[in-house]
């Protein structure tokens, strides 16, 4: 165990911690700039994509593509949005919802968990429209109800953390590396840059369990993009943590427990339904309409699109012949060209979900240990002990650890070689065969589930 810090450490964190706050609070326009920093990325206005991100050599074909078909797909879906759920007349906190028919999709049941009409869930896979993906994920993670329920408001737990977080100076050196490539993120200190500093800041000290852990400024400056909110952004950001549909505290604490179960659950379902492959990047367009399904179903959506990926892409995968091909792959092919569209993709998750479900693979709702423990809140004057911040360092050095020795299994080249000689056929599995829901046209149910109409809320939906 490390030893106490002395008074001058203390001391001297103290005023690292003051300035980088006040670097934040004086913004891009601040005089004079660190001697480390690199300058801000520059860019020209026809670099930059419909979604924000900056392309240095011209927006790609692909990427234009995927704009057109989500133009096209929004105008033909939002009318239907429209209708369905009808924005409401009442706004803000006393509004019951944004959506004057939200309660007609969705509900709770008597657990307190959301269940969805057959309609809603079908409208998902196809992708939430633009326009209504900030309030419809505003609704599916509860905010109000976060907001209502949070034992200390957010303005109080920002200004303590700021005095007293001991991750600023770590989530500072994430910040000025999360999506600066973009242009909400590309100016060092702007305004969205310390709106992202100060949700990680508070949240730190907010959920001591997890405190700040390296990826969940991605994470942060993701829910960004759509929330604007500061407030809501914080509260979103601890709905995923914390709600039994998502409950990711698990992957972030110390000892994974809910990465070593996703590990496991995803090996048994390869067993079961692939065999011998392997998993990661997707491009921005296919990765908002897997967060449509996310935030909706919750875990479920993790392990089916990992499946989803393999089942897809498992000829490709089978041919290449070494730990650094399959880097490749995933890091700089797939995420360029995906070779499916948003659809495809998102009907091949609805099918693998449907294996998963009939096979009894569909992960269950969260254990304890993946929960936080210690009560959301703060005492003033407290200041956490340096066991809990080495603790915490561990953790992220232990996760880049594990994910890299979970890349040191080598494909068989003589499996490869048996799967390639049979066209990879031995790897295609049939969906659609169980009776779960799989098709806007088609909606019967297993021998295990009722006929449902879209009037009937369902769980099962998806």
């Amino acid at each position: 165990m490390a030893s106490s810090p002395t008074a001058a450490e203390l001391a001297a964190a103290d005023a690292e911690r003051r300035e980088i706050v006040a670097r934040y609070d004086a913004g891009p326009n601040r005089t004079g700039r660190e001697q480390d920093e690199a300058p801000d990325p520059e860019y020209s206005p026809n670099q930059l994509d419909h979604f924000g991100f900056y392309h240095r050599s011209g927006i790609p074909a692909e990427v234009l593509a995927a704009e057109d078909r989500i133009k096209q797909a929004d105008g033909k879906r939002e009318a239907k949005w429209r209708k369905m759920l009808a924005p409401s007349n009442q706004a803000g906190a006393g509004a019951a919802s944004r959506f004057s028919r939200w309660h007609k999709v969705c509900s709770k049941n008597a657990a307190g968990e959301l269940t969805f009409s057959l309609k809603f869930a079908r409208r998902v896979y196809k992708g939430i429209p633009e326009k209504y993906r900030y309030p419809v994920w505003y609704e599916l993670l509860c905010i109000d109800d976060a907001r209502k329920q949070s034992p200390v408001a957010y303005s109080e737990v920002l200004q303590f953390a700021r005095l007293r977080s001991p991750d600023v100076r770590q989530i500072d050196l994430d910040v000025n590396r999360t999506y600066r490539n973009t242009d909400f993120y590309r100016v060092r200190y702007n305004p969205r840059q310390k709106v992202l500093f100060n949700v990680l800041v508070a949240y730190s000290m907010y959920n001591i369990d997890v405190g700040y852990c390296q990826g969940m400024s991605q994470l942060a400056a993701f829910l960004l993009l759509y929330f604007n909110d500061e407030e809501e952004t914080f509260f979103a950001l601890s709905q995923l943590f914390t709600d039994k549909r998502h409950a990711m505290h698990g992957l972030f604490i110390p000892s994974f427990p809910k990465l070593y179960r996703y590990i496991e659950l995803y090996q048994q379902c390869l067993k079961k339904f692939l065999s011998r492959v392997f998993l990661d990047c997707v491009p921005f367009s296919l990765a908002i309409r897997i967060w449509d399904v996310f935030m909706a179903i919750g875990e479920p959506a993790v392990v089916g699109m990992a499946f989803n990926l393999m089942r897809l892409h498992s000829r490709r995968i089978l041919r290449l012949r070494s730990d650094e091909d399959l880097l490749h792959y995933f890091g700089q092919v797939l995420p360029s060209d995906y070779s499916f569209s948003e659809d495809e993709v998102l009907d091949g998750l609805r099918d693998c979900l449907a294996d998963m479900r009939a096979a009894s693979l569909l992960p269950g709702l969260s254990r304890e240990a993946e929960l936080p423990r210690t009560p959301f809140s703060f005492e003033p004057g407290h200041r956490l002990d340096d066991s809990v911040v080495e603790q915490r360092r561990a953790s992220q050095n232990n996760v880049e650890s594990m994910m890299r020795r979970s890349l040191q299994r080598r494909l068989s080249p003589s499996a490869v070689a048996a799967a390639s000689a049979n066209g990879g056929n031995d790897l295609v599995v049939s969906t659609g065969s169980n009776g779960v829901a799989t098709g806007d046209q088609s909606e019967t149910a297993s021998a295990q589930q009722p006929v449902a109409t879209d009037s009937t809320v369902v769980v099962t939906a998806f």
